[in-house]
């Protein structure tokens, strides 16, 4: 079981919760964690281009005002906190990935970057660039639809394409529901990790797709003990009708959650 003093932002696999807008929800799910986790608690904050161009989001309940994200993440050694941002087509990554970064303030640790629509795969030395401009300690890439759709979703082709970020990224996150709440395939996710794992043995991995406390028993345990190192994160099964975040169903997920994986 590790302790605090092992959790290691670098490196220590993640039960996620995407869709934070307020400090309040952050500590009210933090309030749930043992003193010491097995995990850390992944705090997601959406980044919405229409409102750092001063334009209406198209996600509202989920996208916080850009100069809010900085007061709602949390300095508890529990937590590791990333902005999830969508880099505009034509956009310089580095200027974007750093502005982006400094949007989360002192207590934001990286990024996940998630895919630019018809562009799936950023590339590599921008990202570098980024890397060694802001010293993020985690940065996740996304590999999501349009990802998997550009090698047909061939697993050994996919994990050929994440290979080119070794060293760059810490994390490849497999996630064909993009935050939409669609349940994941465990054997599909499965067959992506094995080819990511042999292709780039360094990167660190990740899953999402629909997980709520409910259905995490049938959508990882087919994938354990194999894969129980392996991060995970939700947000579309966590909302409420009014596509809030719905705290309890995002405690009671994070305790199963930290349940199966400790």
């Amino acid at each position: 079981m590790m302790t605090l003093t092992t959790l290691t932002l670098t490196t220590t696999p993640y039960v996620g919760i995407t869709g934070f807008t307020a400090a309040d929800e952050i500590a009210a799910v933090v309030a749930t964690l043992p003193e010491h986790p097995p995990r850390l608690l992944m705090c997601g904050v959406l980044l919405s281009n229409a409102l750092l161009a001063g334009q209406p989001s198209g996600a509202p309940t989920r996208c916080p005002p850009p100069d809010a994200i900085a007061g709602i993440f949390s300095n508890d050694p529990r937590c590791l906190n990333l902005v999830h941002y969508r880099p505009r087509a034509g956009a310089n990554l580095a200027d974007a990935l750093t502005q982006a970064t400094a949007s989360g303030g002192p207590n934001c640790h990286g990024v996940q970057i998630n895919a630019t629509r018809g562009a799936p795969w950023p590339e590599p030395a921008s990202l570098d660039e980024y890397r060694r401009r802001a010293h993020p300690r985690r940065i996740v890439l996304q590999a999501g639809r349009e990802a998997m759709a550009s090698v047909s979703n061939n697993p050994d082709e996919l994990a050929q394409r994440c290979a080119n970020y070794a060293g760059i990224a810490t994390d490849i996150l497999i996630d064909a529901s993009e935050g939409l709440g669609r349940p994941l395939n465990p054997t599909t996710t499965a067959r992506y990790l094995t080819a990511i794992a042999n292709a780039a043995p360094t990167l660190a991995l990740a899953t999402a797709g629909g997980l709520q406390a409910n259905n995490l028993p049938t959508l990882l345990s087919p994938i354990l003990p194999e894969w129980g190192h392996v991060s995970i994160d939700a947000e579309g099964q966590l909302r409420d009708d009014n596509d809030r975040l719905n705290v309890a169903a995002a405690a009671d997920y994070l305790a199963t959650a930290m349940g199966m994986l400790g």
